[in-house]
């Protein structure tokens, strides 16, 4: 499975990870992997709720949850932002 390296930012926290994305997943999916990630990394100071949402850094703009990663035009380096 390939999968890309991005930056992820938790705004909540104000720290990002470098964490591996497998491409073929969907958005949705991508959001719900980095979220449990995310709290594990950071022994629950970060809580995902159904709300969460996975952002691009660039411009803010949420990325559709039924896309894949791939398609979003997530690739190394992406910086992402995850709320």
């Amino acid at each position: 499975m390939k999968k890309y390296l991005v930056d992820v930012y938790l705004p909540s926290l104000g720290k990002h990870y470098d964490v591996y994305l497998p491409i073929s997943k969907t958005i949705g999916e991508a959001t719900g992997l980095l979220a449990k990630i995310a709290e594990s990394i950071t022994n629950g100071g970060y809580k995902c709720t159904e709300h969460t949402l996975l952002l691009n850094a660039d411009n803010g703009s949420p990325f559709n949850r039924d896309i894949s990663v791939y398609d979003a035009g997530i690739r190394n380096s992406s910086m992402l932002i995850l709320i």
